[in-house]
């Protein structure tokens, strides 16, 4: 066949087969579009410029609430496209699809007590090709309906919700109760029969039937009718459980799955422990997929069997990941790991992480940047079932990081043994025990005259052994594309003290991360981070440097203030002969002067995320973001002056120049490529306080950062 191919091709085209091919394609040049207004019509193509929408007859419900719900836009004067003489494309419309606006303002009406309300298109105004169409819709909106009482009629003999007080908690926290309006169509009140059966369910009741029925009557004002809806309830038996049954497991001992059942045989059936132990048995990675259903129910007897359908995943797995960044150049990710050891849901996970870091160590490398190979390698084991349902994680790491902030490589070495429990849906909480050796040593690329500076800084190999404590409270809809909702973290970690090693404080930080819709359009999302290490027992000898390095708070970069260079705000070590020598306090930064880090933090971030109008299809979105934050050595070293708005890169003699106790603002913007495995991001942040960091260096006006993922 393929020579046939190449046979064919080699043949030469007919001169007359290439002029009827010339004469077609000038034809279709020179003839006039063949597509009309009334056979595009036909197919139900044809587009409007929409100038204006005209409500009237609305009394209750303003006109821009109605506007809002609406698929068509009328012309919005501010937009960017408009702004920038490209017109704005949502101002076009469909003539054949104005019913469908007309029955949702019907049904929004409807949804809101309004039974009888009318909506109808009077007339459409047609104008110039350049202003588009005035659509003219009138509204009746008629009487409004409201809820006079909700009830409960029980329809049956079993009696388990007929008691006063159980019909009052399962009306409990209904959506649609006495003084709302009364929605006109019965199915709108889905939401609140879903929860009276989960209520019923909850009771063992999983055969209950339900049924509203809503009556209406007039009042004295011809505006207003009230209504009555009343719940019937026929709740049959409350069944419980005789047998449970586990289908699908190959691999998986019978005990582990029954460990993580919070039902046994002779219990109530209830809704709420079948979700409680489904996510149980998905949480511990060995099952795809789990399914409950109840089987053989004696309805006479009010029992029933409960099948647990679960589908294994493969034990074993592997992970392969690459990525950049404007720190780590280069970022390879590899890691192994098994779910089910010898069928006893015991889970071991080995993993490593290799990136090449570049960076210029305190901005003063002479010649070129030496790259430095940074690692940190994973051993981590689970065991299930410690103490009921706890498990045991453990884990053992070692690790190389590059802190070009004040020219050290870190060495870190450790072991940590601790728990996780819930405390709820969406609550955890993690309590661990740990042992960890740092070993520091200075960068190579650093200036050998602050050799001096580190070694009168005691920098030496020093361990440090833990309990600590974290808590989170994860309310957020996605937490890897956060849209709406909150979340909360605060971690307490102890050292040292009665439980030995070179190093003993107390620290602790708490976090708040919010997302909720813009009024223009996207995400604001806003964040609030503080924290708080200080030394005690063996280390307060040593003041704030009892805080070992590694455990201080840093600031500045792409993760928390946008503008500055990595890990640079706060305190610096600083050569106290240098100072004196140029005449300079304690308080101003110096640009050969390496971060040390502080034992206070406090960060404050607001980013708008909004979807780019012409990129949109490539999945590229727009932010814009203001940034604050820095660390400070001694609670003493927070001013109130501190978070003044301005500060500028003046002489350290003026009292208006940027301090190193100064809470540094910034301003930016940047692009975020939205992939599988999180967005790729660019930023570009505008510091607003700047520093006169020597006679000739000022910090930079603008610093970019790109990464992978979201700051916060």
């Amino acid at each position: 066949m393929q020579v046939l191919k190449r046979h064919r091709a080699q043949r030469p085209v007919p001169a007359a087969l290439t002029r009827l091919v010339a004469a077609g394609l000038l034809a279709c040049l020179l003839s006039p579009a063949p597509a009309t207004a009334a056979s595009e019509l036909e197919y139900g193509l044809e587009q409007h410029l929409l100038q204006r929408i005209e409500l009237s007859g609305n009394v209750l419900v303003p006109a821009a609430d109605l506007k809002a719900i609406l698929k068509i836009r009328e012309p919005r004067p501010l937009h960017p496209l408009t702004l920038l003489g490209f017109g704005d494309r949502t101002a076009l419309y469909q003539p054949h699809l104005l019913d469908v606006e007309l029955r949702l303002l019907t049904r929004y009406y409807r949804q809101r007590g309004f039974h009888q309300v009318s909506v109808r298109l009077d007339s459409v105004e047609t104008g110039t090709a350049s202003r588009g169409d005035v659509l003219h819709i009138s509204i009746e909106e008629g009487p409004r309906t409201y809820l006079d009482a909700v009830g409960i009629a029980i329809v049956g003999a079993d009696s388990l919700v007929a008691a006063e007080t159980d019909a009052d908690a399962l009306l409990a926290d209904l959506r649609h109760v006495a003084g709302m309006p009364a929605p006109a169509d019965l199915n709108d009140l889905g939401t609140d029969i879903y929860r009276l059966r989960t209520r019923l369910w909850e009771r063992g009741h999983m055969l209950a039937e339900i049924r509203p029925v809503m009556t209406t009557a007039a009042t004295d004002d011809p505006a207003r009718r009230l209504a009555r809806l009343v719940y019937e309830i026929a709740p049959g038996k409350a069944y419980r459980i005789t047998d449970i049954t586990v289908e699908g497991r190959r691999r998986t001992r019978l005990d582990l799955i029954g460990r993580e059942l919070s039902l046994a045989p002779g219990d109530v059936f209830r809704w709420s422990e079948i979700e409680a132990s489904q996510q149980r048995l998905l949480d511990t990675s060995l099952f795809r997929d789990v399914n409950f259903r109840p089987i053989d129910t004696d309805t006479v007897g009010g029992t029933t069997r409960l099948l647990v359908e679960v589908v294994e995943r493969r034990p074993a797995y592997y992970e392969f990941g690459f990525g950049v960044g404007s720190r780590e150049r280069i970022r390879l990710l590899a890691a192994w790991g098994h779910n089910n050891l010898f069928g006893t849901g015991q889970r071991l996970r080995a993993g490593s992480r290799t990136s090449l870091n570049y960076e210029d160590v305190q901005r003063l490398t002479d010649g070129p940047v030496h790259p430095e190979l940074n690692y940190r390698y994973d051993l981590l084991h689970t065991y299930p079932g410690v103490l009921g349902r706890l498990r045991l994680d453990s884990s053992l790491y070692l690790g190389k990081e590059t802190r070009g902030e004040s020219g050290l490589n870190l060495i870190s070495r450790g072991l940590s043994v601790g728990t996780r429990f819930g405390g709820g849906p969406r609550v955890s909480h993690v309590v661990e025990a740990r042992i960890e050796e740092v070993d520091p040593s200075l960068h190579p690329d650093a200036k050998t005259s602050l050799r001096t500076a580190f070694e009168a800084s005691d920098l030496r190999p020093r361990d440090t052994r833990s309990l600590g404590w974290s808590f989170q409270n994860e309310g957020r809809d996605d937490p890897l594309r956060p849209r709406r909702g909150a979340t909360q973290t605060t971690r307490l970690e102890i050292a040292g003290g009665p439980l030995g090693g070179d190093n003993s404080f107390v620290k602790v930080s708490a976090s708040w991360q919010g997302y909720r819709s813009f009024p223009l359009g996207g995400v604001l999302a806003m964040r609030a981070s503080a924290g708080i290490v200080r030394p005690y027992a063996g280390s307060l000898a040593r003041g704030a440097d009892g805080v070992p390095y590694q455990e201080r708070f840093f600031a500045g970069g792409a993760t928390t203030v946008r503008g500055y260079l990595e890990r640079s705000l706060g305190p610096q070590i600083t050569d106290q002969a240098v100072l004196d020598s140029l005449e300079l306090a304690s308080d101003v930064p110096l640009s050969d002067q390496p971060a040390r880090g502080g034992n206070y933090l406090l960060l404050t971030n607001v980013e708008w995320r909004f979807p780019l109008p012409l990129l949109r299809s490539w999945r590229v979105d727009g932010v814009a973001f203001v940034d604050g934050g820095n660390v400070w050595e001694n609670a003493r070293d927070i001013r109130l002056r501190s978070f003044r708005w301005r500060s500028y890169a003046r002489s350290s003699l003026d009292d208006a120049s940027t301090k190193l106790w100064d809470y540094r603002y910034s301003v930016g913007c940047g692009v975020r490529v939205d992939t599988p495995v999180g967005p790729i991001r660019l930023d570009a942040g505008f510091p607003l306080k700047r520093a006169l960091l020597s006679d000739t260096v000022t910090e930079d006006k603008v610093i970019y950062h790109f990464s992978l993922g979201f700051p916060f």
